[in-house]
């Protein structure tokens, strides 16, 4: 069975990606108002229609990533997926003071949505460094893990 502290890492994890695509849809019309009104677009429905499909991709290749990273961390107990997943939250955490400077572009209900999703990954990542997580990921398991039994 799996430990804990997975449990919560995929809890978290989960919900963390569930915000995000709230977020995203919130801030979709927002984003691609900033793109039409971009003068290098200079009003070409194309290359418009161009970018709104490559934000698109750009979504669905973010959202299959963060599920093959939930999928290897939680299911499989792959510990390279964890290291990704910190290097991810650092460069996000990089991300934050920006998102605070935006809030009047993007709206206050869409930044804390944002900001909330941030949380929930950060809280999804320090899952992974209790002893049973790290007993699950291929780490030496502490005594503390040993004596607890995987749930």
């Amino acid at each position: 069975m799996r430990p804990q502290s997975i449990v919560r890492f995929e809890q978290a994890y989960l919900a963390s990606i569930v915000l995000w695509i709230i977020g995203l849809a919130l801030n979709w019309n927002t984003r691609l108002g900033a793109i039409e009104r971009d003068a290098r677009f200079g009003g070409n429905p194309q290359m418009i229609q161009f970018a709104e499909w490559t934000m698109i991709g750009s979504a669905v290749l973010g959202l299959a990533i963060w599920v093959l990273l939930w999928y290897f961390v939680a299911r499989r107990g792959a510990a390279w997926a964890k290291w990704v997943l910190v290097a991810f939250l650092a460069i996000s955490a990089l991300s934050v003071p920006f998102a605070l400077l935006n809030m009047g572009v993007i709206g206050a209900v869409g930044t804390m949505v944002g900001l909330l999703a941030f949380l929930l990954n950060a809280v999804a990542v320090a899952m992974l460094f209790r002893a049973d997580a790290v007993a699950w990921l291929g780490g030496k398991p502490s005594a503390e893990a040993a004596a607890q039994p995987f749930e």
